[in-house]
């Protein structure tokens, strides 16, 4: 992975829109940069050992104008049918590793 994981204490469960914006204001450690993964790199974290919730997680990477891909943790599926409007899905960040 070209990328760290946020801290599993970190996560929130909340629609896309403020998922991003959290993402994106984390300042972990004096570590900035954060984002929500892409539906590539969320499919990475779910193929490797990991700490995620058996649920839904956001990705950054948007289908068309009101959905974006999610990555179900729980059997593996990535769908593009993710409303963003949904506060139900979980946000992790990710940062690229330099």
């Amino acid at each position: 992975m070209n990328f760290e994981i946020a801290p599993k204490e970190t996560e929130i469960q909340t629609n896309w829109e403020e998922a991003r914006m959290y993402c994106f204001s984390l300042n972990i450690d004096g570590k900035i940069g954060w984002r929500l993964p892409t539906k590539e790199e969320l499919n990475e974290i779910y193929e490797s050992e990991n700490d995620f919730e058996e649920w839904y997680y956001w990705s950054s990477t948007e289908s068309n104008g009101s959905k974006v891909w999610f990555q179900n943790f729980n059997f593996g599926h990535l769908s593009s049918h993710g409303v963003k409007n949904n506060g139900n899905i979980y946000g992790r960040a990710v940062r690229d590793l330099l």
